[in-house]
């Protein structure tokens, strides 16, 4: 399959910056960002592969990646890769597939598995937690400012999720989440099915797929206001 390579997209009032290439000097800041998020603010020395300052796998190869950035100083915010299957019909080769029994198994409508990518790496530094961009994203009253970046944040990788899965003619996405991410992500409008009950992988995950074009409409209905940041207007 091949690999979409997307121009600069800038979002929030030039405030921010999302970039998504295959560039290798754009994939080492993605890797980067991702030995910060993982290695230093999270302690996953032995969980990951690391290799001078970087985290990485073999799943970089065949990935689109994306990189929010602070347009004020440059540095990266968050980050987020979407792998692509391999082309095979019957084997598409995703991390969640490393999760046994396989959790694509576990999908009850008829899945393209040539169609089909998987959302990883979904990080946002800590380090944002001190910095207020203007707000794009109207949230419940009562939200912190800190639940509104992140919101503001997590809905602009989404965004760039979409790019990427329209890019490469992708239709079904799968991922591993953190639970309280998929929460998170759900109070958005953009909501996960669970595939079986949540694994224990670099801490407690939970195996999960969406169908785009449902989570569009669904997404149009309950958040409209967010909508068009996630899927365009």
């Amino acid at each position: 399959m091949t690999l979409a390579a997307l121009k600069t997209v800038t979002y929030d009032d030039k405030n921010l910056s999302l970039q998504i290439s295959r560039n290798p000097e754009h994939v080492g800041r993605c890797q980067r960002l991702r030995y910060k998020v993982y290695c230093v603010e999270r302690g996953w020395y032995n969980e990951v592969r690391i290799s001078k300052g970087h985290e990485l796998d073999a799943y970089d190869n065949r990935a689109n990646h994306a990189l929010l950035t602070r347009n004020d100083s440059g540095e990266g915010i968050g980050v987020v890769r979407l792998v692509l299957p391999t082309g095979d019909p019957e084997h598409p080769d995703l991390p969640i597939q490393e999760i046994m029994p396989d959790p694509l198994s576990l999908i009850e409508e008829p899945v393209d598995l040539t169609r089909i990518a998987e959302v990883s790496r979904f990080a946002v530094t800590r380090d944002c937690k001190n910095w207020s961009p203007t707000p794009g994203v109207s949230g419940a009253d009562g939200k912190s400012n800190s639940e509104r970046r992140f919101s503001l944040f997590s809905v602009t990788l989404m965004r760039a999720v979409v790019l990427m899965a329209r890019a490469n003619d992708i239709e079904f996405l799968c991922a591993t989440m953190e639970p309280a991410l998929i929460l998170h992500l759900s109070r958005l409008g953009i909501k996960f099915k669970s595939l079986g009950e949540p694994k224990e992988y670099h801490g407690l995950r939970q195996p999960c797929f969406m169908k785009l074009a449902e989570v569009d409409q669904e997404m149009k209905r309950l958040r409209p206001e967010i909508h068009p940041l996630v899927f365009g207007a």
